[in-house]
């Protein structure tokens, strides 16, 4: 099955095509082209819809509102939650550091923002809806933006549709595709915290912006598989990179006054070619 809706480009594409893989059990993705095809026996876009209420009230989207410090109540929340919540979710979500409880990188927004919340609220606003119809709206395409619901920032096209849309941009009322911002969250274990970190984001600097690199990979890859992968890809070499198909993106998360969001990525060889800054990344689409 061709996802001909989700384009590596996108970060939340990239994210719900991962999310999607890790829901179905046996099933195996790669992305050989511009958008990933996805190998299963079955019926992907029913099994995932039948899958959501489930999942909608799963601890780890039901016993916090937010990983950070505050949000989580410090070392004893974070013992309270490791006995209430599934191991990978709280090791994506949080980390245990000198400094305190360190929240995952892949929050784009600050301020009153509350990351887990966030998901109960597209999960909420999804209930309501066709979820099968949403689904397909995700995977598929085409997406027709017509939900409005604060999201994770993780949509780059949605970040860019705000320059030019009729009304000032609001972000309690952000254009958003419900079924791929679901998708993406159900990603969230992949995106493991190591001493403090999330794989691959790198912190902000005087002259850099904060940056995340995500691979994709040309090769079937069941979830293990794509797991390895991730942990891996910044070992590797651009040889053995190329040698597995993987293409290894960059994308900028960019602070705004309400937050930060995820620009579009490019592949992280195209940035090194260019000599672009990464502040200057942010506007440019890559076509593939």
């Amino acid at each position: 099955m061709r996802l001909t809706g989700l384009r590596p480009e996108n970060p939340v594409a990239m994210m719900a095509a991962y999310g999607a893989l890790r829901l179905l059990p046996e099933a195996r993705l790669r992305w050989a082209t511009g958008a990933p095809e996805l190998d299963w026996s079955g019926d992907s876009i029913l099994a995932l819809a039948a899958q959501f209420p489930q999942r909608r009230a799963a601890p780890e989207v039901t016993e916090l509102d937010d990983p950070r410090e505050k949000g989580i109540g410090g070392d004893a929340g974070f013992v309270r939650l490791a006995a209430a919540i599934p191991h990978e979710w709280l090791s994506a979500y949080a980390a245990q550091t000198a400094d305190g409880i360190q929240g995952t990188g892949l929050i784009a927004y600050a301020g009153n923002h509350k990351f887990v919340a966030a998901a109960r609220g597209v999960m909420d606003a999804l209930a309501a809806c066709d979820v099968a119809d949403k689904v397909r709206e995700a995977l598929i395409g085409p997406w027709r933006y017509e939900d409005s619901n604060v999201a994770f920032g993780w949509d780059a096209k949605a970040r860019q549709d705000s320059a030019v849309m009729p009304q000032a941009p609001n972000p309690k009322t952000k254009p958003c595709v419900l079924g791929a911002n679901w998708l993406a969250w159900e990603s969230l274990p992949l995106w493991q915290m190591v001493d403090g970190e999330t794989v691959g984001v790198t912190r902000a600097s005087k002259v850099t912006t904060k940056t995340w690199r995500y691979p994709t990979c040309a090769e079937w890859l069941s979830w293990d598989g794509l797991k390895a992968l991730v942990l891996s890809v910044g070992a590797m070499s651009e040889r053995d990179r190329r040698a597995l198909g993987v293409r290894l993106w960059e994308t900028a998360i960019v602070g705004r006054s309400e937050g930060g969001e995820f620009g579009t990525a490019r592949t992280a060889s195209d940035v090194q070619r260019r000599g672009v800054s990464r502040v200057e990344q942010v506007p440019y689409v890559l076509n593939v």
